[in-house]
């Protein structure tokens, strides 16, 4: 079975066996959990959860068993409803789990009215969250986007100071973006966790195609002026300088992408589709669209744009700025052991706010996160036995002494209620599991044990704040303590593995994605620098990118979740643009008689507009993006910000002394 469906077919399969409805949690905390007020009042909730549409149950103190002292002595209502401290009850909700949207604004507006100081209602589950994240994700891709694109527009329009080029400029990156979010359509693809960003990017590629082709528009326009000439079509001959260093960089971003395609992740698949198509259309949309307003434009520079470094400064070779460029790179890359991509659920939500108020104290009170264990007898044994029972009752008591599960709830906790049934002695482990499968008790029983009675259900709530290890490691380490007292785990599900598989998925991805896109580069970089040392030092030079940015990440401890995890495809792809341009410009300086060192001068002088400018304006595009309330894109705009930087250092000016410095004095 492959790695990436491993987890989602073996939750299906629980989902099939052991028959369940999404849970919601609300964890209502007070100084008497056991007062007549407070009673009354978890009722009230109660029978208010109750009525909302999509809620298909509810239990709580009042719900469920007898009376609150009945759920204290329960062995299975003390787990299910009340917190260990005694300072909280949990009230749960069973939801159909089909459009949780309008479910969770309605329970919202409940909690709002029913909160008060000694009455605190925390608010989690699967169904909360993952509301909360589409909502994040909703706000930022309707918000931040729409910024990051005005933010765009007055940079361009202050760098540039032509109301043409600005309406060229914006015309072509909007229809790029409209008609690669229409061709995804087309294609039946929809709008998912990291395609919700596809915009901003095929955005930044189609303006970085652009900035070249104005810049180079530019220096024609100087050229001519200083030669006392006038060329008929200045924007035709831009295009066709720009174009040959536009079409290999195209074809760089349409690999890098691609090379998400590979990867057992869907998230990351659907992301590189989506690249791929929006970079092949916006490479179109330039050449097509934005010729035409060049034409119809007129050459000038602005104040920002003629403050520009003396005649000497390109000719300086920089060695000891790139050399401690390449040592910092080298360092920070010690940092790639330490990247964290399987970042715990917390950190997706914001301190001090509501929703991450209410999931520590539910993670505090119990675990946050659903954990599931389907296990048998190692032996093959049934487990309607007394023996089967006992053992089970160990395992139970092993799962809940493991420091990263919170509340466990299992077939031996339920049959230990029915067991003090009076008379229940007389009533048989098997015939009491009959009995639990029936109408009248909700059919319970088939959620925990199959018909057969070789598999039963550990429903886990893990903990996440004190988590140390990979999810996937913590389910492995629960899988030697079903060992140790005498099962097997057959089946494993729920958020918390799934996570923990896409955040191994994530981490194998990073590695797959870039070996294989340094593996396509190596070929591309031999074509466009003609050289082995060119070839080499373009290697060299865009390693110190993913060095410096992931290497960063791991030594700041800066989760690496799924949502920001591509912003180190965007800079690779930005990196990869500037060395094509600057590595073009060295050819057609080579062309005009130039040679060495003097070649790589005469292209540091034409394309540091373009290498610094394109990446001044994405970088302030992308920068809105840390003020976003969500920390993954916040996280994902400060990782494009410094890889911009990193960017310019590596492509102006380790590059050109590694490409062509004289390697000894004459």
């Amino acid at each position: 079975m492959k790695l990436g469906t491993l987890g989602f077919g073996q939750s299906r399969k629980i989902e099939q066996r052991f028959p369940s409805q999404p849970q919601l949690i609300l964890a209502v905390s007070s100084s008497d959990i056991s007062s007549a007020r407070y009673l009354a009042r978890i009722q009230k909730l109660t029978h208010e959860a109750q009525a909302i549409d999509g809620v298909t149950g509810v239990k709580s103190v009042t719900a469920g068993p007898k009376s609150f002292q009945d759920a204290l002595a329960s062995p299975f209502w003390s787990r299910l409803l009340i917190a260990k401290d005694r300072k909280s009850t949990n009230v749960i909700l069973f939801t159909e789990g089909r459009d949780p949207e309008k479910l969770i604004r309605r329970l919202e507006g409940i909690v709002h009215e029913l909160d008060q100081k000694d009455f605190r209602i925390h608010i989690a589950g699967t169904p909360y969250v993952v509301e909360m994240l589409r909502r994040s994700l909703v706000h930022d891709f309707r918000y931040f986007s729409l910024t990051a694109v005005v933010l765009f527009g007055l940079t361009m329009a202050a760098m540039f100071q032509s109301i043409r080029v600005f309406l060229g400029m914006l015309v072509t990156c909007t229809n790029a973006v409209l008609l690669t979010l229409l061709l995804q359509s087309v294609f039946g693809k929809k709008i998912g966790i990291l395609t919700v960003n596809l915009g901003t990017i095929v955005f930044v590629v189609a303006l970085s195609h652009l900035v070249y082709m104005t810049f180079n528009w530019q220096t024609l326009a100087d050229r001519m002026h200083r030669l006392g000439k006038e060329s008929p079509d200045l924007g035709a001959d831009a295009r066709r300088m720009t174009f040959p260093a536009s079409f290999w960089s195209m074809i760089c971003a349409s690999l890098g992408f691609a090379s998400l395609l590979i990867v057992q992740a869907k998230p990351l698949r659907e992301l590189g589709f989506g690249g791929v198509l929006g970079s092949v259309v916006a490479f179109i949309c330039a050449y097509l669209m934005y010729p035409p307003f060049l034409r119809w434009a007129v050459p000038r520079k602005s104040k920002l744009v003629e403050a520009e470094p003396p005649p000497w400064f390109w000719s300086r070779r920089f060695a000891l700025l790139s050399a401690a460029v390449v040592l910092a790179s080298v360092a920070l890359g010690f940092g790639l052991k330490q990247v964290n991509t399987d970042p715990s659920l917390l950190d997706y939500f914001k301190p001090h706010q509501e929703l991450r108020d209410g999931l520590e104290y539910v993670d505090h009170n119990g675990g946050c996160n659903p954990l599931t264990l389907v296990v048998s007898a190692s032996d093959g044994s049934k487990l309607n036995t007394d023996a089967a029972y006992q053992k089970m009752w160990t395992l139970h008591g092993a799962l809940e002494n493991y420091k990263d599960v919170g509340t466990v709830i299992s077939l031996p906790t339920l049959l230990a209620e029915g067991d003090r049934v009076p008379f229940s002695f007389l009533i048989s482990y098997e015939k009491m599991m009959e009995l639990m499968a029936q109408p009248k008790y909700a059919r319970v029983g088939k959620s925990f044990v199959t018909e057969d009675r070789e598999q039963a259900v550990f429903l886990l709530r893990m903990v996440e704040e004190r988590r140390s290890k990979y999810r996937v490691d913590v389910v492995d380490d629960l899988r030697s303590v079903a060992r140790k007292h005498g099962f097997k785990t057959a089946l494993v599900g729920s958020i918390y593995y799934l996570q923990g598989r896409l955040a191994q998925l994530v981490a194998s991805s990073l590695v797959t994605g870039l070996f294989w896109l340094n593996v396509l580069f190596i070929a591309i970089a031999w074509i466009v620098a003609r050289s082995i040392r060119g070839t080499v030092a373009m290697i060299v030079s865009l390693t110190l990118v993913p060095l410096c940015m992931l290497g960063g990440i791991g030594w700041l401890h800066v989760p690496m979740d799924v949502i920001s995890a591509p912003a180190t495809n965007v800079c690779i792809g930005i990196a990869i643009d500037s060395m094509i341009h600057l590595v073009f410009g060295v050819r057609r300086a080579q062309r005009d008689g130039k040679k060495g060192w003097a070649a790589w001068v005469a292209a540091r002088e034409e394309q540091w507009r373009g290498i610094v400018y394109s990446d001044v304006i994405i970088a302030a595009g992308f920068a809105i993006f840390v003020l976003s309330d969500f920390p993954p894109t916040q996280r994902f705009g400060l990782v494009v910000l410094a890889g911009c930087i990193i960017d310019i250092l590596a492509n102006l000016f380790v590059l050109p002394l590694l490409g062509g410095a004289q390697l000894k004095k004459r």
